[in-house]
């Protein structure tokens, strides 16, 4: 079980400090952000959340992005002025109020809920996180608890009968077939625009906020990864059952129905007392086959003075330490540190690097093989790449012409680093190298989103070549477009940068070791040789080669007592 970790943020806008929280995180070992996108973002920040969204893919962090407020309908504090605008639109009481919530089977509504996703997918957002879609809670609107909805024209007639002004059962059901049907919809339209959803559910399977069926919603089509997020004190219960109760229910569902599984738990709200039960919740997900466990939010959103508390700092550094096994430590007074401490904090970080080869040898092994029938037969294996990864890929194209008497492999290289965003120029320099039928071709980004690179792939997948992906981030982009993709999980370097993505050195090693693995195989197949017994003959093709090294770029719910995460 590969373990991934992830953190919300939000809040911020400016682009320089949200890159300086962004290292911090890949530094602590997060391998995912989730930002929050909500309709002043929608309106004021469209272009920013893109460069918000790059600078978290060049970290090498899966992105995904919420709703946050969007209708009133999902969680989280954002305000909605949708529901200003269009009130024909809203739900309404079964007192026959009116109220500021977004009606889940009107057609306007979800027309808007499309919207917000294409801008979404438009940021380059890797999953549409649909958060705790609920109906309205009526002390959120200011109406008296025992109030429900929604019995507007719309859900009257779609209910087919005189809607009962009584939450019964028939209502109740009627209210989560509507809410499936809404995510239905929306699955499907991010799925026909080649984006992927996350669908986070209440922690909850009665009741009016209730989804009973969870089957329904994980089977939807278009669906990559079921979510929940068992917050045990907003909710009135111990952590540990709690968690162990929807870990289990939700790996169990997402099992059934091929999908991911991801789990959310607090750090909001929480006090050093709470530590103890937040490290418990985390060990109950991982013990229930939970690998991808995410936390709400950032710094234990200690910056937001509704859900901080004194002992925030503590927290963060409890939920970091127990999701990612990093603490403060480890991260942080670098240029303080001897130099003998920093050699070995990076040596022992390294010592993950075999085990992360190890995991792709069944992958690894595929591609080999493949390239080799087109070796055999005449073609090139063409490396692809941008920046750092793409010199260091032609650096061991160069060296496999002396080293193995070939000249079978060549590169294609981005001209600078500005171009690594040139997705034209990828294409076009596939097509002026001939790119044909009888070649393979690898490219190389350790986020796998790199526009050039991703380009060029697809242009020699047109071109009926071969296409491999070496990358170190499952399910991106550049490994849906390739025949074979080959994963090297290395996870995050001691040194996080912009400019030294945090997996450079860790991803280079890696495919150092991948590239020796090609070598020898190249050799037992036979490559040409220098005559007079050369270095190739005389060591049996075990001589170490020029190093691949891939880089990392081109890539609240809080709430009443019972009802804390529906603060929608």
């Amino acid at each position: 079980m590969s373990l991934r970790a992830g953190c919300s943020y939000f809040g911020v806008r400016i682009l320089r400090h949200v890159r300086r929280d962004l290292e911090d995180l890949a530094a602590r070992g997060y391998t995912g952000v989730l930002h929050t996108f909500s309709e002043n973002d929608l309106a004021y920040y469209r272009g920013t959340m893109a460069e918000i969204v790059a600078a978290s893919h060049e970290l090498g962090l899966e992105v995904q992005m919420c709703p946050w407020g969007l209708g009133r309908t999902f969680g989280g504090e954002a305000e909605s002025r949708w529901v200003s605008f269009h009130p024909e639109a809203c739900q309404v009481l079964d007192d026959g109020r009116r109220v500021a919530t977004g009606c889940l089977n009107n057609p306007a509504y979800r027309a808007f809920c499309k919207e917000w996703a294409d801008a979404a997918l438009e940021a380059a957002t890797d999953f549409v996180f649909w958060d705790e879609p609920h109906w309205t809670v009526p002390e959120h609107v200011g109406a008296e608890v025992e109030r429900w909805a929604c019995r507007c024209d719309v859900c009257q007639e779609q209910f087919g009968a005189p809607m009962p002004e009584e939450l019964t059962d028939e209502v109740l059901a009627f209210r989560e077939r509507s809410t499936v049907d809404f995510l239905r919809e929306m699955c499907a339209h991010v799925a026909s625009r080649g984006g992927r959803n996350t669908i986070c559910l209440l922690p909850l399977t009665e009741g009016a906020h209730g989804i009973s069926d969870w089957d329904a919603v994980a089977s939807l089509p278009g669906l990559s990864k079921l979510a929940t997020d068992p917050y045990w004190k907003n909710f009135g219960e111990p952590a540990e059952p709690f968690v162990e109760r929807f870990a289990t229910l939700l790996a169990e569902t997402a099992s059934r129905n091929s999908v991911e599984a991801q789990l959310w738990l607090p750090s909001f709200g929480l006090t050093r007392d709470d530590i103890p039960e937040l490290e418990a919740g985390v060990a109950s997900a991982r013990a229930a086959g939970v690998a991808d466990v995410w936390t709400w939010g950032y710094e234990a959103c200690g910056h937001m003075t509704s859900l901080a508390t004194p002992d925030a700092p503590l927290v963060w550094e409890a939920v970091t330490a127990a999701l990612t096994g990093r603490t403060s430590d480890t991260v942080r007074d670098i240029d303080l540190r001897s130099t003998r401490e920093l050699v070995r904090e990076i040596n022992d970080s390294d010592k993950g690097v075999p085990a992360a080869v190890g995991l792709a040898a069944d992958a690894l092994a595929l591609a080999i093989d493949a390239i080799v029938e087109r070796l055999r037969d005449g073609g090139r294996l063409i490396y692809v790449g941008a920046g750092t990864s793409g010199r260091l890929a032609q650096l061991d194209a160069l060296e496999c012409g002396p080293t193995f008497s070939t000249d079978q492999v060549v590169a294609i290289v981005a001209p600078s680093d500005a171009a690594e965003d040139d997705a034209l120029g990828g294409a076009a320099d596939i097509d002026n190298k001939s790119v044909g039928s009888s070649d393979a071709v690898l490219a190389v980004s350790a986020s796998g989103t790199t526009p050039y690179t991703v380009a060029a792939l697809e242009r020699a997948r047109e071109s009926s070549a071969l296409t491999v992906a070496l990358v170190c981030v499952p399910g991106s982009r550049l490994g849906r477009v390739a025949d074979h993709e080959v994963v090297l999980e290395v996870g995050p370097e001691v040194i996080a940068g912009s400019k030294a993505p945090c997996t450079r050195a860790a991803s280079g090693r890696a495919g150092d070791r991948r590239v020796r693995g090609r070598g020898r195989r190249r050799d037992r197949c036979g490559r040409r040789q220098r005559k007079g017994g050369d270095r190739l003959a005389g060591d049996g093709g075990r001589r170490r080669r020029g190093a691949l090294a891939p880089r990392r770029g081109g890539r609240q719910r809080q709430g009443s007592a019972r009802c804390r995460g529906l603060s929608g």
